[in-house]
């Protein structure tokens, strides 16, 4: 599979950053080569490399193609801030699994924080390494504000995630490790569908990861 890279299309280049150039040295590309880039808008680009040096490269395009379109029904997920080792796990798996938009949310149990720029790094990384070309936006959330269907992955929900209507778009909230608080749960019981996975208690990364999944695949989005 060849190697997908990152950039900005700039009057018939495109342009990488030093990131993107130290990849390229990496798997030994050589001016004069031919690569793929996007630019995470949903394009794929054919090129040919005409400049790569250790803290950027160019390109200049020979063909312009349309991959990927913006949907009409949209999966998020509302990801709680939580370790950075298991947030960027969800993180990564969100973009493989064709998850819109990702939405960081420090609840009010969450003792950690998390950088927007990290982030959006760590969406680069793994959307090249699937080949996707329309990235997901990636948001600081700063409150529990909803407007379309809601779900919320809960133990104690009334309706299991294969009973669920996957229809039109859907946002999933996932707690954080160390729950919800009390007042999280009762604006959470009012505004969201409260979802159930089964017997199991399973840590939050798990959950949101099945349930990104499998309503994923029912979307046909992966």
């Amino acid at each position: 599979m060849p190697h997908l890279f990152y950039g900005t299309p700039r009057n018939g280049e495109i342009v990488f950053d030093e990131r993107e150039a130290h990849h390229m040295r990496v798997v030994r590309l050589k001016e004069g080569e031919t690569v793929e880039a996007t630019d995470g808008e949903g394009f794929s680009y054919t090129c040919v490399l005409i400049e790569l040096k250790k803290s950027k490269a160019t390109a200049k395009i020979l063909k312009t193609e349309k991959k990927e379109e913006e949907p009409s029904e949209k999966l998020k997920v509302i990801v709680p801030v939580g370790r950075w080792e298991r947030t960027r796990l969800l993180i990564e798996k969100c973009v493989e699994l064709g998850v819109d938009e990702i939405l960081l949310y420090r609840f009010e149990r969450s003792q950690h924080s998390v950088s927007l720029e990290k982030s959006l790094l760590v969406v680069r990384e793994a959307a090249k390494q699937c080949r996707r070309f329309l990235f997901p936006k990636v948001k600081m959330m700063e409150n529990l504000d909803f407007d379309e269907k809601v779900i919320t992955l809960d133990p104690d929900g009334s309706v299991n995630l294969l009973e669920m209507d996957v229809s039109g778009s859907i946002t999933i909230v996932v707690g954080p490790e160390g729950g919800f608080s009390e007042r999280e749960k009762e604006l959470l019981k009012k505004r969201t569908i409260l979802v159930n996975l089964g017997r199991k208690i399973l840590r939050f990364e798990t959950a949101a990861i099945l349930t990104v999944g499998y309503i994923a695949l029912r979307k046909q989005k992966i």
